[in-house]
């Protein structure tokens, strides 16, 4: 079933699940660029992610990418996510050398189109993306849309909130694990519908919901 024929109205947390996190999987693979993408909640989590995958030379090259206006900056904190990144970053032993900085995004669009601008020059054939688990199908599907002759190699990022093994043990309120991933479920339905990312096959879903 694709993203577009599903009634975002009426979703179980069978079918958040897919929508979500189905196909979202880490191949081992490497490549020189990675993508860190900005959110204030998580920095921590998704540095640690960068960390690891430039330690185990599964990227060479880091882009922390995020500015100051994103929706997860309710601090209204005037340092961009990126420098933030970047600074832990450096902290836990990747290179300054080896680290490219966008601080104008404020969004998920704007973060791979900046940082796609940055690397104009270069001959890129395949990039990975590191974010948490639950955002890297919409990075993916932006890629597909916008990017479709590179290839995407997926680094997932755990919190242990809004992972596939864990965003449905909490309530709905505001920022708990179930609210994240209810959000992004439906923003995947929307923006297929709007045609700005790939109208993915969801794979599992086989009835079409009635609207």
């Amino acid at each position: 079933m694709r993203l577009t024929e599903i009634d975002k109205e009426s979703l179980t947390d069978k079918e958040i699940e897919k929508i979500v996190y189905s196909d979202i999987t880490d191949t081992d693979e490497s490549t020189t660029y990675g993508i860190v993408f900005g959110n204030s909640m998580l920095i921590k989590e998704r540095v640690k992610t960068a960390v690891d995958a430039y330690q185990q030379k599964r990227i060479t090259k880091v882009i922390f990418t995020g500015g100051i206006n994103g929706i997860s900056n309710e601090e209204k904190d005037k340092i961009p996510e990126a420098q933030k990144m970047k600074d832990l970053a450096i902290k836990q032993g990747i290179k300054a050398c080896d680290i490219i900085t966008e601080e104008e995004s404020n969004n998920t669009f704007e973060n791979i189109d900046n940082t796609m601008k940055i690397l104009k020059k270069e001959k890129i054939s395949a990039i990975a993306l590191i974010t948490s688990e639950f955002h890297l199908k919409r990075c993916m599907a932006i890629m597909k849309k916008k990017y479709p002759n590179i290839k995407t190699i997926l680094i997932p990022s755990f919190d242990g909130f809004t992972d596939k093994n864990n965003w449905y043990l909490s309530d709905t309120s505001w920022n708990t694990g179930r609210s994240i991933v209810t959000y992004e479920a439906n923003l995947l339905i929307k923006y297929a519908q709007e045609g700005k990312i790939e109208n993915l096959n969801i794979k599992g879903l086989t009835k079409v919901l009635q609207k």
